[in-house]
């Protein structure tokens, strides 16, 4: 892995495991300490991994993933995620049908809550993270070109959107979230064999999912 991208991944860890704001008189007013959140949806490719490697470009397929919060003050959530993406293959090619793409996405958020009257809570959210790829590639082999599965070097990620929460009952609700995600994939590398050859483009894409989040640890 390259050492930029694990000292900038561990330094965020380390800064989004510290308290976000000092606490003041105001916390005895904070309703919940903990998130989880189970979602599902899909991404859509956005810019040249549409067409990525000429011939093997992404289309969307769907995503599933999972997240896990603390409410670092009244309005300011901190926690990990992690997401699963997989595309279609976009390809004329006979020998690519039923192959996919996938996108393995561990990431740090920190999200802003506008506080309402109501059930209804919108929110903008920001994350970084790392991309594992495993992208269908064509690749020489003994017997002539064939097409893998594969695994690229981690990238450094980023995304940032908005989303809004329902609560349906008092500690969990529905949400519907749609995000940016940029992937710094441009220089990846994978090795097959004597190839080495990078992955030649950004992976960017817009996700879009929908699931149910439950609270924990609520004062009275």
């Amino acid at each position: 892995m390259n050492k930029k991208i694990l000292i900038t991944f561990l330094l965020l860890l380390f800064v989004c495991s510290l308290p976000v704001f000092a606490q003041d008189e105001e916390d005895e007013y904070i309703k919940d300490n903990l998130e989880v959140g189970l979602y599902g949806g899909f991404g859509l490719p956005a810019g040249d991994v549409k067409n990525w490697n000429d011939s093997l470009g992404a289309a969307s397929k769907y995503l599933t993933g999972l997240e896990i919060g603390y409410f670092a003050s009244l309005n300011v959530v901190t926690g990990f995620n992690f997401t699963f993406v997989e595309f279609k293959v976009d390809s004329e090619d006979p020998l690519t049908d039923g192959l996919t793409h996938r996108v393995y996405n561990p990431n740090l958020y920190i999200k802003y809550l506008f506080q309402s009257d109501g059930n209804f809570m919108p929110y903008v959210k920001g994350a970084i993270g790392l991309d594992f790829a495993k992208f269908t590639t064509s690749v020489e082999n003994v017997n002539g070109n064939r097409y893998r599965q594969i695994s690229y070097d981690p990238s450094l990620s980023f995304a940032f959107g908005a989303g809004a929460f329902y609560y349906t009952h008092d500690y969990a609700g529905l949400f519907l979230e749609a995000n940016y995600h940029i992937g710094q994939t441009k220089e990846a590398e994978y090795t097959y064999g004597s190839t080495t050859a990078t992955f030649g483009t950004t992976l960017n894409y817009i996700d879009i999912h929908a699931g149910i989040r439950v609270l924990f640890g609520s004062d009275e």
